[in-house]
């Protein structure tokens, strides 16, 4: 997937919909990719991607990794970049 957007919404405190505080909505639009995988014969696995599909908006909350894209031989490699210790942390912001 690809990020292209990210989306803040405010939300002020409101009776309404029973809110103590204000608070924000953080959404992303991403572009779906279509992966192969490539006979890799033991080597490392990457996946590879040829074209893109539609936009999905979605809750920012659920991007679980990082991945960045090499261009190999008119091919896009996907390499995740989040590493070993890679998990959601969320954090209070004061």
């Amino acid at each position: 997937m690809q990020l292209l957007y990210i989306v803040v919404i405010p939300i002020p405190k409101t009776n309404e919909l029973q809110m103590k505080k204000p608070e924000d909505v953080c959404l992303v639009v991403i572009r779906q990719v279509y992966t192969i995988l490539p006979n890799t014969h033991g080597m490392l696995p990457i996946l590879y991607y040829l074209r893109t599909g539609g936009l999905d908006p979605t809750d920012i909350k659920s991007i679980q990794c990082v991945v960045s894209c090499v261009e190999d031989w008119g091919t896009w490699g996907l390499i995740d970049c989040s590493g070993l210790l890679a998990h959601a942390v969320f954090a209070e912001v004061d």
